[in-house]
């Protein structure tokens, strides 16, 4: 009897301490912070659920004791699964996170715009990639060159054989007209502008935005032919990413990211690692992928002490170098030939800040300020024809923006003033005539997106900036600039949309080109501000749209129709007068038109994607020169096989037609194409990548030296060959 009753005792006891067992969450939109009325919270495995109630809190009682996983849905959201030990501490209240869901393209919130609306909402032509980003991780996981360029119309544009560097053109215009991103921070260029998107890990992204044609009205005049912005991931979950990557080429990366929340607090972290040993593709004695080596840490704190403040905080710390030219220099080994070698050291320090609060429901004020202190050395030892050149120096930079966000049901108003610094001074033993440049930028702004109706709405924008400049013993007195933009979407129908939109923008003279990139500086003059007044722009895009379901649930058809119309007049030139290089104005015009066209087709687990863009591009003047390294016809596409936390499969085209070279003459056509491979397991992805694996590089069409000197200014055409990769990434 005594054994029954403390049978009983037991059993009373434990039922008793499992029906204490609950879950106190508030679940809250990421982006804004705000109460998420009607979310489900429910104990995976059984009928267990709650609703959140209009403050976003909800209570889920009778929990067992041990393991378990609570899952947390909203409609449009990602799914949120928390995975923990009962018994805990019950009294504490768990603040839940969700984020927009990335199924419907349409309505992912755009933050370049500054307004946060949908695409579908917009009406300046905008591209987003979000799924896209895991798969170009595995293609590449030390940068984000083959990520930006799967957008149609896109190129990256390869600007010294010798140190690999690069730039990113759009709609054939040159890569100084691109302005790039970083969470809404301006990735300086300049000094670094060729090394940037060689620096950038994609493993802690979560959004890529593409802003096609003038952007100018919150970024400044360097926006003429488009703004791609990166965004990160932020600390609104616990994560932990590993990626580990090596190539057959030599390529050995290893990435990782950490995203923790606790509170009112969060953090994130990427650090990553990349060292690739110099790769001679066609083993003529010069490498064609440089030795790199290259280390890079992301640490970002967020701090949310109440509904209507948030606060960022972040840096980043990189360091690298590079060496290309002559194999056996590279490798220091003793040698008596003739040889060439590149020798490319780097070191960023970057500093960013944010605080946003908002002044009432729907209206925001928004203060940014990133700090860039940015080194470069560069050393060509060129003993072919017993030459040497240095350059080198510091780049400071600093950004300062204050926004006011004013929304109201039927319209949002930006006002803004943003200023910009960028500092450089070489080195004094480096050259015997210092090059130094310095620019202040002070801009005001205004954004105003009226919806008119349900079918029309417009966006209009005017800012005005005032920019004073130096370089070696010439000044600008400061010069003026009003920059006009106006876009408007019409929805013709619910399935068809039609947007257009244009604007005015300007580029400061600067010494730092892809052209002089090429000559690593050798010779290159110093900015005559005496002579040389800034690039202005117009341009103007018309886009078409058609998106269908159909009425069924697994198919997605979206076509889209682009026109586009670039005009640069008194643009700058390198000009080369007997080793004397030196920029000129050209008093002529440069014109870059053309069409994009683009269809995407999912139908059950597969999705296609094809893209064609026609550019002509062309100096016109007495005479009508096409632009070089420019091809008219070019068309990239994927298919792409997907089952769910299993499978990813997917196979890459790029087609460019010949383009012209500086000597006059046109190279041959190229296709490249690869494949990808992906397979989940569990919190494993085991992936394989081939690329360009048909072998098409620029050696096969002759060698990429000239009388044992590389032509860096004429890289038309991948240098590495074909390679494969493979690795791991896990998720703890």
């Amino acid at each position: 009897m005594k054994n029954t009753i403390i049978t009983l005792i037991l059993v009373a006891f434990a039922t008793i301490t499992n029906a204490q067992n609950y879950f106190k969450a508030k679940v809250l939109e990421s982006e804004s912070n705000e109460a998420l009325i009607g979310a489900t919270l429910l104990l995976k495995g059984t009928n267990n659920g709650v609703s959140t109630d209009v403050n976003g809190l909800a209570t889920l009682n009778n929990i067992p004791n041990g393991k378990q996983t609570i899952v947390i849905t909203f409609i449009g959201y990602e799914d949120e699964k928390l995975i923990l030990n009962f018994p805990i501490e019950t009294a504490k209240l768990h603040t839940v996170l969700l984020s927009t869901s990335d199924t419907e393209m349409d309505e992912i919130i755009i933050e370049a715009t500054r307004g946060n609306r949908t695409v579908a909402n917009l009406p300046t032509r905008t591209e987003v990639l979000t799924e896209e980003i895991d798969e170009a991780a595995s293609m590449e996981a030390s940068k984000i060159a083959h990520l930006i360029t799967h957008s149609t119309g896109i190129q990256v544009q390869t600007t010294a054989a010798g140190s690999n560097g690069a730039v990113v053109r759009i709609q054939g215009l040159n890569g100084r007209y691109t302005q790039m991103l970083k969470d809404g921070f301006p990735l300086y260029g300049g000094f670094s502008g060729s090394l940037d998107i060689l620096q950038i890990p994609p493993l802690d992204l979560r959004q890529v935005e593409y802003i096609k044609g003038p952007g100018s009205t919150f970024y400044g005049g360097g926006a003429i032919s488009g703004v791609i912005n990166l965004l990160t991931k932020k600390a609104d979950k616990d994560e932990t990413l590993l990626h580990i990557n090596l190539s057959h080429i030599g390529a050995r990366d290893f990435n990782a990211f950490t995203s923790k929340k606790f509170g009112k607090w969060g953090f994130t972290n990427l650090a990553s690692m990349h060292l690739h040993i110099p790769y001679d593709a066609n083993e003529d004695g010069f490498s064609d992928i440089a030795q790199v080596s290259k280390f890079n840490f992301n640490p970002k704190l967020f701090y949310n002490p109440n509904q209507k403040t948030s606060l960022y905080f972040g840096a980043t710390i990189s360091k690298e170098n590079r060496k290309g030219g002559s194999m056996d220099k590279i490798k220091n080994l003793n040698t008596s030939s003739s040889y060439f070698l590149d020798e490319q050291e780097s070191s960023r320090i970057t500093s960013q800040f944010s605080a946003k609060y908002k002044l009432s429901k729907k209206n925001t004020i928004t203060l940014k300020n990133s700090v860039s202190s940015f080194y470069r050395y560069i050393n060509i030892d060129e003993n072919i024809l017993g030459t040497s050149t240095t350059f080198g120096g510091n780049q400071l930079n600093s950004f300062t923006e204050l926004n006011f966000n004013i929304n109201k049901e039927t319209q949002n108003i930006n006002i803004g003033f943003n200023s910009l610094s960028d500092i450089f001074s070489e080195k004094h033993y480096l050259s015997n005539q210092l090059r130094n440049q310095e620019y202040n930028t002070l801009g005001l702004y205004i954004n105003h997106l009226w919806d008119i109706s349900d079918k029309l709405a417009v966006e209009s924008g005017l800012r005005a900036d005032k920019v004073d400049a130096s370089a070696f013993q010439s000044k600008n007195d400061g010069q003026n600039f009003v920059l006009p933009k106006i876009s408007a979407l019409y929805k013709l129908t619910p399935e068809l949309s039609v947007r257009l939109g244009g604007g005015m923008g300007y580029r400061m003279p600067t010494l730092f080109n892809e052209e002089a990139e090429a000559y690593g500086y050798r010779n290159v003059k110093a900015v005559d501000f005496n002579s040389l007044v800034a690039e202005e722009s117009y341009g103007s895009n018309i886009d078409f749209k058609y998106q269908s379901t159909f009425g069924l649930d697994n198919v997605l058809l979206s076509l889209n129709q682009m026109f586009f119309y670039n005009v640069i007049d008194n643009p700058i030139t390198l000009n080369d007068n007997i080793n004397n290089l030196f920029y000129e104005q050209l008093y002529d015009s440069l014109f870059s038109k053309g069409f994009e066209s683009q269809i995407k087709l999912t139908v059950g687990k597969f999705t296609w994607f094809l893209g064609y863009t026609y550019t002509d591009a062309y100096l016109e003047g007495e005479d009508k020169h096409s632009l070089t390294l420019t091809p008219k016809h070019s068309i990239k596409g994927d298919l792409l096989f997907v089952v769910e936390d299993k499978w990813r499969i997917g196979w890459d085209y790029d087609y460019k037609s010949g383009q012209f070279l500086n000597n006059g003459k046109i190279t041959e056509s190229l296709f490249t194409t690869g494949v990808i491979v992906e397979r989940t397991i569990d919190n494993f992805v085991i992936f394989l990548n081939a690329e360009n694996f048909t072998d098409v590089r620029q050696s096969n069409a002759g060698s990429v030296l000239n009388n044992g000197s590389p032509q860096f200014a004429e890289v038309w055409a991948p240098l590495d060959g074909y390679f494969f990769n493979a690795g791991l990434k896990i998720k703890l």
